[in-house]
């Protein structure tokens, strides 16, 4: 048993914003990356994970009134399937985690006492029934905070190991169409941080094409110290889903905090060094559709709803990038 991990047969709440799981075992290469403190079994495969969320991050931020930044639930169920497959279903360290999907909902904005110490994700992680050599896995988790549901999250995931996921990505990488640098006719040009609820320059994921309607570029920036952790030969999922965000909150002028659901699934492997396209279209009142393309191919598609919407600024983001 690790020290991070608690006895079944204690109930006591433990939280320790200082103590954290092996960053190996959520395959994170910095301590400050790694968002779970502590698990503990509840019995037939069912845990209670405790996080230990940063007061400030470069991409989790908490506001002044304690309001997340609802994209932490997406991170912190993302590291407790992989800490959980580890650690109880026996996947090898040296196996791949390739992600099939992602959903959340949260009931109400996300609101903590500041490092996640009453926050508990309640996950049932299941192993699907297939070849005994084959590891598909799904997550289901209910959120409490304080006690009180405050929303729900499930995964669905493949652990593969080396050999299979070198297959895997080496047909993927044969199927992506050979980009040519020069096919580019129009520079992309960075929004401005507030534009995507933030206020750095370097968490900004995406830049202008000069028109709205054809969608914005994804930054692949390799060196970033949160997105990019530890190395990686695609394009990671997380960059996506933060460049999903942003291109709503461009969308509809909305909060950074005001994304209450998304609905995310994973196509194909995205190649870096070759440009990818977020675009995010009207569905419904409050209802965007968006999509993550390489050339001819859709590496991941998303429904996401905002609480409240203001009305688009496109026009004036393009106007200010031009410049």
């Amino acid at each position: 048993m690790y020290d991070t991990d608690i006895a079944p047969g204690d109930t006591t709440a433990r939280h320790c914003a200082d103590v954290h799981v092996p960053r190996a075992l959520v395959h994170k290469s910095a301590d400050r990356e790694v968002l779970l403190s502590t698990v503990r079994p509840l019995g037939d495969d069912r845990f209670a994970v405790r996080p230990r969320w940063p007061h400030d991050h470069l991409l989790h931020h908490r506001a002044a009134d304690g309001t997340r930044d609802s994209l932490v639930v997406v991170e912190t169920l993302r590291q407790a399937g992989i800490y959980l497959s580890h650690r109880f279903h026996d996947v090898p360290a040296d196996h791949a985690f390739v992600l099939h999907g992602f959903d959340f909902h949260l009931d109400a904005p996300l609101r903590d006492s500041g490092d996640g110490a009453d926050v508990v994700f309640d996950v049932v992680l299941r192993r699907v029934p297939g070849s005994p050599r084959r590891f598909r896995l799904t997550a289901e988790a209910d959120l409490l905070v304080g006690g009180r549901p405050a929303g729900h999250a499930s995964m669905r995931w493949d652990a593969l190991p080396p050999a299979q996921y070198a297959l895997v990505r080496s047909r993927s990488a044969a199927a992506a169409a050979p980009f040519d640098v020069t096919d580019l006719t129009v520079e992309a040009r960075t929004l401005p941080p507030a534009a995507v609820g933030r206020d750095r320059d370097d968490a900004v994921l995406l830049a202008s094409l000069g028109d709205a309607s054809a969608g914005w570029q994804l930054r692949e920036d390799t060196g970033h110290p949160a997105l990019f952790d530890h190395g990686s030969d695609h394009v990671p999922g997380m960059v996506i889903v933060e460049g999903f965000r942003q291109a709503v909150l461009v969308r509809t002028a909305a909060d950074a905090r005001a994304l209450g659901s998304l609905q995310t699934s994973f196509l194909a492997f995205g190649e870096l060094g070759q440009p990818v396209t977020i675009t995010a279209e009207p569905e419904s009142a409050g209802a965007y559709l968006l999509a993550a393309r390489q050339g001819t191919r859709t590496l991941a598609t998303a429904l996401a709803t905002v609480r409240a919407a203001a009305a688009p600024f496109d026009g004036l983001l393009a106007g200010a990038v031009a410049c």
